[in-house]
């Protein structure tokens, strides 16, 4: 079978397919669930990949799975990634009624996407074209979503990293693996230029109580101490360069009990992010450093705990180029952009510093991404069409003697498993300053 000739039946296939391709898409859709609880979700696609004729090695990272698929000929070993988790949206139509999960991100349609795939590629006379395997790959945890719980995982020694695809990484599951590629829901086609890496931190400001209107001067208020070091980072915005794609945000999940006591305890959860790793690390020392002014500034105690990251997403653009070439070929007056930066972030960006990696975004949605207006607008691009590009990329890297793929598996990565636990170890940090002590890392 000729290249244009395994085009046509992937394409033809689908389309064949197009409602059970839709109905499996629109059941992932209502069943949301949380990080590292994906259970429902996780058995569904076990369920896909046994019915394709695939064995799943299951609790990867707790929730996740991955099914192996040789061609029976020498080459690369290519991941295919799907998302299992939603996010919490408590206005979204298909919102959980108790946790308030919503695929509010489209995760669904783009691990359905995954799915299908795995059922076409099992065919012989797809598999008879191609080089090299397939890992079918599914993924726990992107939106890190209810940190207490995870964190419960982590003290009791289940995890080590709150992003799944980190987890996985620690577990071994991309070692044997040479390119890695996953789609993700969108409102249009396109390749973004990168992502920004971050740092979570956990501030906590310790002051004093006092009656606040009787005696206020005997007391020493977190809040204030909080309100001073935020305002000093906000001095420092003009310090970061706009290379960097610095963003920092956060919220006060505790800031005091009662309204006529000086509060004298303050947490404030914040995210750091950049575009680089050293970028990262740079913009997180400034915040720590404002913490420190302001417990001296107040005569109180702070503690910094960076509690866990992600890194940067690295483009690369061979397969960017094949992406965009499938875009075209199944919709070719549709719109497709490259370059776009996002300064959101992935641990799909984690994957990428070990292996050359695409994460490409498809149409079909409609409203803003994780907001209760995300939902799917036309359903044939939503679930099919992502299917379809999807089935094509992994067509044309392993197409023959999977040329595209060795070539690629050969691209520089910015670094090995071993410097990458590591830098994510770097992550892990306490931090704490005042009453007159010494610092202490």
């Amino acid at each position: 079978m000729t290249r244009e000739e395994l085009r046509k039946l992937i394409c033809s296939h689908f389309d064949r397919c197009r409602e059970e391709i839709i109905r499996s898409g629109e059941a992932l859709l209502r069943m949301p669930e949380l990080s590292y609880r994906e259970k429902r979700t996780a058995a569904f696609a076990e369920k896909v990949l046994h019915s394709a004729g695939l064995t799943c090695r299951k609790g990867l990272a707790v929730t996740g799975a991955r099914a192996d698929l040789d061609t029976g000929r020498p080459g690369p070993k290519v991941a295919l990634l799907g998302e299992l988790d939603a996010i919490i949206v408590p206005n979204h139509p298909f919102a959980d009624p108790v946790t308030h999960a919503a695929h509010a991100c489209g995760h669904h349609a783009a691990l359905n996407a995954m799915l299908s795939c795995a059922a076409l590629f099992t065919r012989p006379e797809v598999l008879s074209c191609l080089s090299g395997s397939i890992a079918f790959i599914t993924t726990p945890s992107e939106e890190c979503q209810d940190q207490s719980y995870i964190s419960s995982l982590a003290e009791k020694g289940e995890i080590t990293f709150f992003g799944g695809k980190s987890q996985l990484i620690a577990e071994g599951v991309f070692d044997d693996t040479d390119i890695a590629v996953m789609l993700h829901a969108g409102g249009s086609n396109f390749t973004p230029s990168g992502f920004n890496g971050f740092v979570m931190k956990r501030l906590i400001f310790e002051g004093k109580s006092a009656h606040a209107g009787a005696n206020p001067d005997k007391g020493v208020n977190a809040i204030s101490m909080m309100r001073s070091a935020m305002n000093l980072l906000d001095a420092q915005r003009d310090t970061f360069r706009d290379e960097d794609h610095v963003r920092i945000h956060g919220y006060i999940p505790d800031g005091g009990e009662a309204v006529n006591v000086v509060p004298d305890r303050c947490v404030f959860t914040l995210q750091v992010r950049a575009g680089s790793p050293e970028a990262v690390r740079s913009a997180s020392e400034k915040v720590d450093r404002c913490v420190h002014a302001a417990s001296l500034a107040f005569g109180g105690r702070a503690e910094v705990r960076n509690i866990f990251g992600f890194m940067p997403l690295v483009p690369y653009a061979p397969l960017d180029e094949i992406h965009e070439a499938n875009c075209r070929f199944i919709a070719p007056d549709a719109p497709f952009t490259r370059g776009v930066y996002r300064p959101s972030s992935t641990d799909m960006g984690d994957v990428s510093m070990i292996r050359p990696s695409l994460h490409a975004y498809f149409r079909g949605f409609d409203g803003t991404a994780h907001t209760d207006s995300f939902l799917v607008k036309d359903p044939v691009q939503a679930y099919v069409d992502s299917a379809k590009v999807l089935a094509l990329d992994l067509a044309d890297l392993l197409f023959g003697g999977a040329e595209k793929a060795k070539e690629i598996a050969k691209l520089h990565v910015p670094m090995t498993k071993e410097q990458y636990l590591t830098a994510m170890h770097g992550f892990s940090s306490v931090r704490r300053f005042g009453d007159a002590e010494k610092d202490k890392e």
